[in-house]
């Protein structure tokens, strides 16, 4: 469990959340209200065609608009001012899934499997985020052998 989680707020705009994403090579984040979970991010929020920024959409108009040399702003259009005004409340993943913090590794693990997530946060009986479990931290307990009891 990864025990200094990085969390952004309701307001924190998209834009910042999928940068941050990129720079630390998450697949999801938890957006935390007054230390609590409210919400997450993934990177399935951020590709979805039920999300308003749906990356690929955001990557086709700015490819489109290079290639045609327009003289506008791209920026100026209403359609990008709104993707660009998106916060993670607006985008975000309210039902979250979470695992308790004595949850033993192989409950987690069915878990993760059968809600076809990638990592939970840790919360607390009031909702404060104690840490997140990926994939890659059980596949790394694994990994070292001296971590295996039988």
């Amino acid at each position: 469990m990864t025990k200094n989680v990085i969390t952004v707020f309701p307001e924190t705009k998209v834009t910042e959340v999928a940068a941050l994403m990129a720079r630390y090579n998450f697949s999801g984040m938890p957006v935390a209200r007054d230390g609590k979970l409210a919400g997450i991010i993934t990177e399935y929020d951020l590709m979805s065609h039920e999300s308003d920024f749906h990356i690929p959409t955001y990557i086709k108009f700015l490819k489109n608009f290079l290639a045609e040399g327009a003289s506008k702003d791209p920026f100026e259009s209403e359609s990008m001012k709104k993707i660009l005004n998106l916060t993670a409340v607006d985008i975000m993943t309210k039902n979250v899934t979470t695992a308790a913090p004595d949850m033993e590794i192989h409950d987690l693990l069915v878990m993760l499997v059968d809600k076809k997530v990638n990592s939970v946060p840790v919360v607390d009986s009031s909702g404060a985020i104690l840490g997140i479990v990926s994939r890659s931290d059980i596949m790394k307990l694994l990994g070292d052998n001296r971590q295996i009891v039988a």
